[in-house]
């Protein structure tokens, strides 16, 4: 049986290569520390959404991760956490693929200062 190698320039590499984190929150791609955020960061993460998701999606799949998407309220320990973060909702066709929970439109909503993809101010 042979193994699956992990990606090596993937989006999401690219990302954490450049100190920041991503991970899933309620089927959402959250993405942190925001001060390091610029306008040409935010529009990758945009661009390469879909990439993204599904290579979280693989990560808690391989790590047995017992919450994939993010439903169970957890700090992961990261302190870049604390610094703010920006959040980009999934269209219904990824949240579908994912497995997604319907959208809770009080639990689920968030500020425009706050979506990614929206250019930062």
């Amino acid at each position: 049986m042979a193994l699956t190698p992990l990606p090596v320039n993937s989006p999401l590499t690219q990302l954490r290569a450049q100190d920041f984190e991503a991970e899933l929150d309620r089927a959402r791609l959250v993405v942190y520390p925001r001060p390091k955020f610029n306008n040409t960061i935010r529009q990758f993460v945009s661009d390469n959404l879909e990439s993204i998701v599904n290579e979280l999606n693989l990560e808690g799949y391989y790590t047995k991760n017992p919450d994939p998407l993010g439903y169970l309220a957890r700090n992961n320990g990261d302190a870049r956490r604390n610094q703010g973060w920006l959040i980009w909702g999934l269209n219904d066709s990824i949240r579908t693929q994912l497995g997604a929970k319907p959208i809770d439109m009080t639990l689920d909503s968030f500020p425009d200062s706050m979506n990614g993809n929206l250019p930062l101010s």
